[in-house]
């Protein structure tokens, strides 16, 4: 399977903001419990570059996707650039059960990664949601290359309150680690330990 990147999310006291998610159609998808009405989705590959365009298209069509993405910042000179780039870089998350030839009219489209069977397909709703959570929690967002697995554990208190993950003790505090296994990636939310029911 293709490695998606990482993200860390670190609880900090200064600037502590949700990152939006534009691109997600319908507004709102994952605000439910269940996420939705979405039953099952599938990972859709682009063109390097092109998810933000496919994204695109999918909304013109009305049609439920999820492009995850982070806050990136990078400074030259005096200036200072802030832009939104993908969690999974080449990966788009599309509802329904689907294959390339569905999306033949945007020629934008090397494959698609469906799950196999039903757990991997609840698998992976709850995964989209958990991410969604995440990025959406007002901690700060910062990309990292490698997830570890640690302790399964749920989160007691705060904005990630009720949600599954693996945790990483690191001093007291540790990493709670929700990932997307379709894709091998996902994102690390730096959390104190005390907030962590692991076992």
């Amino acid at each position: 399977m293709p490695m998606g990147s990482s993200v860390v999310i670190k609880q900090m006291g200064a600037n502590p903001r949700p990152v939006p998610q534009p691109f997600l159609y319908p507004p709102g998808l994952f605000e439910s419990e269940g996420a939705g009405s979405v039953d099952f989705w599938v990972c859709v590959r682009t063109r390097p570059r092109w998810e933000k365009k496919f994204a695109e298209w999918m909304r013109a069509r009305r049609r439920t996707y999820f492009l995850p993405v982070f806050r990136h910042e990078t400074t030259s000179g005096r200036k200072r650039r802030v832009s939104q780039k993908p969690l999974f870089p080449g990966f788009v998350f599309a509802a329904g059960n689907m294959d390339k030839r569905d999306f033949a009219a945007t020629g934008c489209v090397a494959y698609v990664l469906r799950p196999r069977g039903r757990q991997e397909a609840d698998l992976l709703r709850q995964e989209l949601r958990d991410v969604w959570r995440g990025l959406t929690s007002g901690l700060y967002v910062e990309p990292v290359q490698n997830l570890a697995a640690g302790e399964a554990c749920r989160i007691a208190e705060g904005p990630l309150r009720g949600v599954e993950a693996k945790f990483e003790r690191m001093g007291r505090e540790g990493r709670l680690i929700l990932q997307v296994e379709l894709l091998g990636g996902g994102i690390a939310v730096e959390v104190p330990a005390d907030a962590v029911d692991v076992g």
